[in-house]
């Protein structure tokens, strides 16, 4: 047999490719599209001036107003009509657009940063949950915290009508009691009826105060209550009503049931965040429960569950970075879509308050003045608009292809 000096194995190719990292080389693919890199430039040019004009430029909506100004076209040389640059124009009350559009910017991405925010850590959380544990058997402790959720949740209904709000915590309390003894009574059908004669009492006594007919509806709420937790409630239940409740918000026109929770809460910036995450839950928690499915039953997965590691230690050490791709993804589309609902939100009036700049409202503002001849007070709220979604979008597509492990060579 020859013998392999050392300086031929220095020379010698062994053909073992060099380590390289997913996310650089995501990052390398992402960065050699042209569509990723168009899309990232628009990203960067809006939120650096959404950023830098909000805190280095300053200006104060309330004292913004010139009437001599009122409704002038684009102007980028001082004249004797008017005698300031303009470049976009002015609005119906001599204000100019562009100071408002870039100002408008902040309050925009902001909405649509938020909202997201609200929509992927709430859907993400129950789809990550409801994925593990639609498969994975639920340990004594999170039983425990099924059970008190489950009666927590279903106590706030009574506490709201007879304005108690003790009601909620003595049924929470009821859900960690049937858990903790789930061989309370061997007998199913007396377990049955203890537990639900344990809620009537617990939702229909505090009630006596608020009146005969609050007394009785709470009750017979409280007996459905704890004939509910009667039951073996497991990871499936949890799962089941979870995806129930997502299917039934996706049931409703999302802009209506926006435009509902802001008639509810009140018009304003803050509460129309709220509404456009709410309304975006479903599509985060389907989106998760789905890729936990998709890898739920992959070998690293099994692997930690035979050596012992703890749920939460798999939940988020093994399973979460597995599926961050599509989420990923859907995040930085849902940014589009969440300026474009707050877009919609301001020109009916329900999201940013007057005097507060903001796209969508400076477009309700100015489209009756299109008759006049006033086009410009329409057109670059508009291509605000427009291309801040496009951007969005492109970056999405990118991150998609990016993120496609059938690419990765």
């Amino acid at each position: 047999m020859a013998n392999i000096t050392p300086e031929e194995v220095i020379v010698t190719d062994f053909a073992v490719r060099e380590h390289r990292s997913l996310w650089i080389d995501a990052w390398r693919r992402l960065i050699s599209s042209n569509t990723a890199r168009l899309g990232m430039f628009i990203v960067a040019l809006f939120v650096l001036s959404a950023i830098l004009a909000h805190y280095f430029w300053e200006y104060d909506p309330k004292v913004d107003l010139d009437y001599t100004l009122k409704l002038k076209p684009p102007t980028l040389v001082a004249n004797e009509d008017v005698p300031s640059v303009h470049l976009f124009g002015t609005d119906k009350l001599g204000r100019d657009i562009f100071r408002r559009v870039v100002h408008g910017g902040w309050n925009s991405l902001r909405v649509g940063i938020v909202a997201v925010g609200i929509s992927l850590t709430v859907g993400g959380l129950i789809g990550l949950f409801a994925g593990f544990y639609e498969n994975i058997n639920m340990t004594s402790l999170e039983r425990i915290f099924l059970f008190g959720f489950t009666g927590l949740i279903m106590g706030i209904l009574p506490a709201w009508a007879a304005a108690q709000p003790l009601q909620a915590v003595l049924m929470a309390g009821l859900g960690v009691a049937a858990a903790y003894f789930p061989n309370f009574h061997k007998d199913s059908i007396n377990r049955l009826w203890i537990f639900a004669a344990a809620g009537g009492v617990v939702t229909a006594v505090p009630s006596l105060f608020a009146g005969s007919l609050v007394t009785l509806v709470c009750g017979v709420w409280g007996i459905l209550t704890g004939a509910l937790l009667s039951r073996p409630l497991e990871g499936k239940f949890f799962s089941n009503v979870m995806m129930r409740l997502m299917d039934i918000v996706l049931s409703f026109p999302g802009y209506l049931l926006a435009i509902a929770i802001v008639a509810f809460l009140g018009p304003g910036l803050e509460k129309g965040m709220i509404a456009i995450g709410i309304v975006s839950i479903p599509v985060y928690a389907r989106l998760t429960r789905s890729a936990v499915l998709a890898v739920i039953q992959k070998e690293y997965i099994l692997a930690a569950q035979a050596v012992g590691e703890k749920h939460g230690r798999i939940i988020f050490r093994h399973l979460t970075p597995n599926i961050l791709s599509p989420i990923i993804v859907q995040t930085t589309m849902g940014l589009a879509n969440a300026i474009l609902s707050a877009a919609a939100l301001g020109f009916l009036g329900l999201g940013a308050i007057p005097p507060e700049p903001e796209w969508g409202a400076m477009l309700g503002d100015s489209y009756r003045y299109l008759t006049s001849g006033a086009w410009w007070a329409v057109l670059f709220p508009g291509l605000a608009i427009m291309l801040s979604v496009l951007g969005f979008n492109l970056l999405g597509d990118g991150l998609r292809d990016a993120l496609d492990p059938k690419l990765r060579t």
